[in-house]
């Protein structure tokens, strides 16, 4: 994440519960115009948000919010 300057505080600000995020709307949010890389770094943390209990996967590369960050 940080060769990719992927911060912490963005991905704590996009962990709204209830909120359902799109993983093309996450990247572009993050890296403007994001090329592939930063694409596939954006759906692997996606994933691993859902794996640790963060997000509830919906369908491909959509996801709700299930709960904030832990402070």
């Amino acid at each position: 994440m940080a060769k990719f300057k992927l911060s912490t505080a963005f991905v704590r600000g996009v962990l709204v519960p209830g909120a359902e995020l799109e993983l093309g709307e996450v990247a572009m949010r993050w890296a403007g115009m994001p090329n592939k890389h930063e694409r596939a770094l954006t759906n692997d943390v996606l994933d691993a948000l859902a794996s640790a209990g963060y997000l509830e996967h919906l369908e491909p590369e959509r996801y709700r919010v299930s709960r904030a960050a832990d402070s």
